[in-house]
């Protein structure tokens, strides 16, 4: 019986420390959490109406539709793929010409399928009549939407949504647009009336964020030092993308400071991408949580800045791009040809008079002129097939549209950049010397009238390069 009592024992003790070595085993398999994929996020915008980079100086080689969309493509192979939104502000001023440019951002937007874009000032001052209905644009402030569903829903399909939710790996993505009222003409528009910033607005937000259970949240905007300030305090949002409010692509400006933090804001003239990666949070928790409003991660100081990649000529053009631009150009050369019958009337009598004129007494200035590539302004544009652009010729050769140049043919004497460009027409200088070359009383010069930034004169001589951060 003793010997029996004993083996039992041995036995139990055995299979005691079987199942505490099984358990022991089994340990990090229960703590180890599930292992999510990062999400990359990437946002772009304000174009400006720079569809292109111009391919006349080294000075401004970056961004463009073509290049972005190879970028895109190279990331999108990613898994999970990226998400891509759109700061908005890509539309060109108001013109015949940017009408086509209209066209063509936003059939290229539509193939890059963005997530969600904020509409910005260039594209509100055109109406939303210009805005593509099936592109997904987003204003959060809206008027007409309550709740995040629009006023008499049976009735009234608003361009504009106030929120999107993305799926990624388990994760709802939720993203929000806000676009302050300040400074955008609104009118009689019948999709829109934007609200300021409130803390009616901000607790609604938070709401939606609980009764929409989202892992992340994602704000665009676009507004004041004020409102961007309120939003940080409210830390309603994991990531919060700026437009860029200024148009020197020379000086990027790429982070905005909001009360105490700082966000990444989209590099102006569409010349860059921002990357950022959004922290996962775990399935299983999520699965196993009995809270109303999913695990979120722990606050931080503030939003990631993420990266800036440039988009140089590290990246081809793209075909689908490089197809849509041949359609551009051809209307744009129509459009040349269709100004150019009315503008022939204007050659006699052009106040413009050429820098072979200018030359008789100016000698050395003419010397330093031609070892400019001032001298070859309009080669570069016939080099890239953009001799029809009335955008680009405006820079390129002397008064276009201004009485001056029409075509090589017409005006064989204005072409490229010459003296007055920037010193203003000098056909009354010519007739007498006391008046210096200039245009009328009240009438901007050329050179005032450029809304393009130069490079110094130093570098026109020189070629020397300059890319953002150097």
């Amino acid at each position: 019986v003793v010997a029996k009592v004993g083996l039992i024992r041995i036995l139990a003790t055995v299979s005691t420390m079987a199942l505490l070595g099984l358990f022991v085993l089994a340990l990090p398999a229960l703590a180890a959490e599930p292992s999510i994929s990062p999400i990359t996020l990437l946002a772009a915008g304000d174009m400006r109406g720079e569809i292109n980079p111009c391919g006349c100086s080294p000075e401004g080689q970056l961004g463009g539709l073509p290049r972005r969309l190879t970028y895109l493509d190279e990331h999108f192979g990613e898994d999970p793929q990226p998400l891509l939104v759109d700061l908005g502000n890509n539309f060109p001023e108001p013109s015949a010409q940017g009408d086509l440019k209209v066209q063509l951002i936003q059939r290229l937007l539509r193939f890059s399928k963005p997530v969600a874009i904020l509409p910005g000032p260039n594209e509100l001052a055109l109406g939303v009549e210009t805005l593509s209905p099936e592109l997904p644009w987003l204003i959060s402030n809206n008027a007409l939407v309550r709740n995040n569903a629009p006023i008499a829903n049976d009735a009234l399909n608003p361009l504009f949504q106030p929120l999107v939710v993305v799926s990624r790996v388990d994760q709802r993505i939720g993203f929000f647009g806000y676009l302050s009222p300040e400074g955008i003409y609104q009118g009689s528009q019948k999709n829109f009336a934007l609200l300021p910033l409130s803390e009616q607005m901000l607790a609604d937000w938070r709401a939606v964020i609980q009764r929409e259970e989202l892992h992340q949240t994602v704000l665009l905007f676009r507004g004041s030092a004020e409102e961007a300030a309120l939003i940080a305090e409210a830390q309603l949002f994991d990531v919060v993308l700026s437009g860029n409010p200024f148009a020197d692509e020379l000086n990027q400006v790429l982070q905005r400071q909001a009360g105490a933090q700082i966000w990444p804001q989209v590099p102006t003239k569409g010349q860059g991408v921002v990357r950022l990666t959004l922290a996962a949070s775990s399935s299983q928790t999520l699965a196993t949580s009995s809270k109303a409003t999913p695990p979120r991660a722990a606050p931080r100081q503030g939003p990631p800045l993420g990266q800036v990649d440039w988009l140089s000529e590290r990246y081809a053009d793209h075909a689908e791009a490089l197809h849509a631009f041949a359609e551009y150009d051809e209307a744009v050369k129509q459009l040349f040809f269709a100004r150019l019958a009315t503008m022939e009337q204007a050659k006699q009598h052009s106040p413009f008079v050429g820098g072979a004129v200018c030359a008789g007494c100016h000698v050395a200035a003419q010397a330093v002129w031609s070892g400019s590539r001032h001298k070859g302004a309009l080669a570069t544009l016939v080099r890239v097939g953009k001799q029809f652009d009335p955008e680009c010729l405006a820079c390129h050769v002397v008064g276009y549209e201004r009485e001056g140049f029409l075509s090589e043919d017409l005006t064989p004497h204005l072409p490229n950049v010459q003296c007055e460009n920037c010193h203003g027409p000098a056909r009354a200088h010519l007739t007498d010397t006391r008046v210096p070359p200039g245009p009328p009383p009240g009438v901007p010069s050329e050179a005032k009238s450029n809304t393009v930034p130069h490079p110094t004169a130093q570098s026109m001589v020189a070629g020397s390069k300059r890319v953002p951060g150097e």
